[in-house]
């Protein structure tokens, strides 16, 4: 379990992080969107135990970050952070890669194989990291920590540069990775991949979780439909008050309190208003993301 309490993150004047608190368990993925330089990064340093927070407390399977030396290497025991790209050596191979994290952090290699059978990599894994694709290269970080193998994971952006196979092969890896009671942060630009394995999605802005997104629970239906401003203000009157208009472009009408003749009245009122394609359903981690971070509300 990784527990933070009131953390708070400054460099000189700028505040990176505010006053955030938050608790993860294990068997959980926790999803982190946000745009660049709203502290994800920082969150993940926090969590990792590479950065002092200017306040605050991090508690890790309760032991407290910076306390001992005993404290310190018992955190970066058990959790990992996704190795960047330009730390990847071009003089060594895949398989020399894995060794390195498989040895460092499980004290093992046995289970090598069977990571690099399921990623498929079979291919190119012996082969020296200088001449891998980009592609390959990001397969690659994602095996590293696969051979590490440990309880927590902290996974910056474990999605770019990877096709759509690849994209689903790794999601349906940290689908089982969470089946082992694995703890799994991750951060990634592929919003709607998000829904398909996270159980919770966090929205930063301006050093605090504005929301927390539940995907494993029953959410409100919405009708969804891309109309103009134009079109919205002739609208706007009559729409119930709970009614989203998000990055003044996605129109978004709560379904929970209409009854079916008022909901069949609204979908033909749209149909005949604007000829975009009308969904229905709940709002999902790309409605949310522009709602906090494209709207102008």
């Amino acid at each position: 379990m990784i527990k933070l309490k009131n953390i708070s993150v400054a460099f000189k004047d700028k505040v990176v992080l505010d006053n955030l608190s938050l608790t993860a368990s294990k068997g959980e993925i926790i999803g982190l969107a946000a745009p660049n330089g709203t502290g994800k990064t920082t969150l993940f340093n926090v969590m990792a135990n590479f950065l002092k927070p200017t306040n605050g407390e991090v508690t890790f399977n309760d032991k407290y970050g910076f306390n001992t030396e005993k404290d310190k290497l018992y955190i970066h025991k058990h959790m990992s952070t996704f190795p960047d790209q330009d730390d990847l050596f071009d003089e060594l191979s895949g398989v020399d890669h894995l060794k390195l994290y498989g040895n460092m952090w499980k004290g093992s290699t046995k289970h090598l194989p069977g990571i690099i059978e399921r990623l498929k990599m079979g291919d190119y894994v012996k082969r020296k990291v200088g001449t891998y694709s980009l592609g390959m290269r990001q397969r690659l970080c994602f095996a590293m920590m696969a051979a590490a193998d440990t309880p927590v994971m902290l996974m910056d952006e474990v999605m770019n540069g990877l096709d759509f196979s690849n994209v689903a092969l790794i999601s349906e890896y940290l689908l089982d990775m969470k089946k082992e009671d694995k703890l799994i942060f991750v951060s990634s630009h592929l919003l709607e991949n998000l829904d398909l394995y996270a159980d919770r999605v966090l929205f930063l802005k301006e050093g605090k979780i504005v929301q927390q997104q539940m995907l494993n629970e029953k959410n409100e239906s919405y009708i969804k439909i891309v109309i103009r401003p134009a079109e919205y203000e002739q609208l706007r009157y009559a729409l119930p008050d709970d009614h989203l208009y998000i990055a003044n472009r996605l129109l978004c009408i709560p379904l929970a309190d209409m009854q079916i003749p008022e909901q069949i009245k609204w979908i033909e009122r749209l149909l005949v208003l604007n000829d975009e394609e009308l969904t229905i359903g709940a709002l999902g981690t790309v409605e949310y993301y522009e709602k906090h971070y494209h709207s102008t509300d």
